[in-house]
């Protein structure tokens, strides 16, 4: 996610995919007043390449010192620009990073949270609410069990905050993600007296993630039980697998030995979503791995074995 500081104010600025710089308000991202500077007078663009300066002004900008006039050129980081004569147009690159969406405070200056395909609100350890990128859904927020849809310039609150939410740009898909997500199925190998579960992501007959023994495995085997028995009954797909959140929690109650509430539930399935997220180019294609519908989750993958010991206990595969 790259920005920009002000030298001057030390205004921070995070920068869009193509961020124009000029003396127009309403042509620009960033409105510099001062006599010296275009109507629109340069742009920070982004492309596979990196990031880039495109002067298209009457004077020119200075890259570290350099007159840049009516070209582009590369840029990298902690390059100083300066867009007039004035200290204030003066701006210093904090980073480079690919543009991506993030929050930004509506009550503190500067105080912006850089997204990824899963975060928790305000973090991991104050979990008070997650948003994350669903493939057929977009950008969403789930806060208390209710999950809402989020576009440019939504606001939400958390953390005693008013945050608003920057949409950068789409995210490219560079494979065929239906097909991918179709193809894959979830293994459960289960210990014979189930107390380790291990978890793996098949995403072809040649091609497996393993994602270990985690502590929300067992609320995802607890899914797929009651997904598999609908199915044995021959249920609608759209109808299979919905459990109440209260059978659920007395379920991982039972399991665990102690009390599990709603929050303890919520925090493992966005730990599992987490986990999903990070695995590289294509772990947020899973991230719907527990839908939601109010007062009920499910597993959201159609497609599973659960192998118990050297015994196949359910099988719902599709994979090719």
């Amino acid at each position: 996610m790259a920005s920009i500081i002000n030298v001057v104010t030390e205004e921070l600025i995070v920068l869009t995919p193509l961020f124009t710089v000029g003396r127009n308000a309403s042509l620009v991202n960033l409105h510099l007043s001062f006599g010296d500077i275009s109507q629109s007078h340069a742009t920070l663009l982004w492309s596979r390449e990196g990031w880039q300066l495109r002067d298209h002004s009457r004077n020119g900008t200075l890259l570290d010192g350099e007159h840049i006039w009516q070209r582009t050129t590369r840029l990298t980081k902690n390059h100083i620009l300066q867009f007039g004569s004035d200290a204030q147009t003066k701006w210093k690159l904090q980073d480079l990073e690919p543009p991506f969406p993030f929050l930004k405070s509506l009550n503190r200056r500067n105080h912006i949270i850089r997204l990824s395909f899963a975060t928790a609100l305000p973090d991991q350890v104050q979990h008070e609410a997650a948003i994350y990128f669903l493939p057929e859904k977009g950008w969403v927020y789930e806060k208390e069990g209710s999950v809402n849809a989020l576009s440019h310039g939504h606001k939400i609150a958390f953390a005693n905050d008013e945050w608003e939410f920057v949409s950068i740009t789409e995210i490219e898909d560079t494979i065929d993600q239906q097909a991918l997500v179709a193809g894959a199925r979830l293994l459960f190998h289960l210990s014979l007296n189930e107390e380790h579960i291990r978890l793996e992501l098949q995403l072809s007959r040649h091609q497996s993630l393993d994602l270990g023994n985690r502590s929300h495995n067992y609320l995802l085997l607890s899914l797929a039980r009651k997904r598999y028995s609908d199915h044995l009954l021959q249920l609608p797909d759209t109808d299979q697998g919905w459990c109440t959140i209260d059978e659920i929690t007395e379920d991982l109650s039972r399991e665990m030995q102690k009390d599990v509430d709603v929050y303890f539930l919520n925090l493992q399935i966005f730990r599992l979503r987490k986990q999903l997220c990070e695995i590289p180019e294509i772990g947020y294609l899973f991230s719907n791995i527990i839908e939601r519908r109010p007062g009920e989750i499910r597993l959201g993958h159609p497609y599973f074995s659960i192998i118990k010991g050297n015994h196949i206990e359910a099988d719902i595969t599709s994979l090719r």
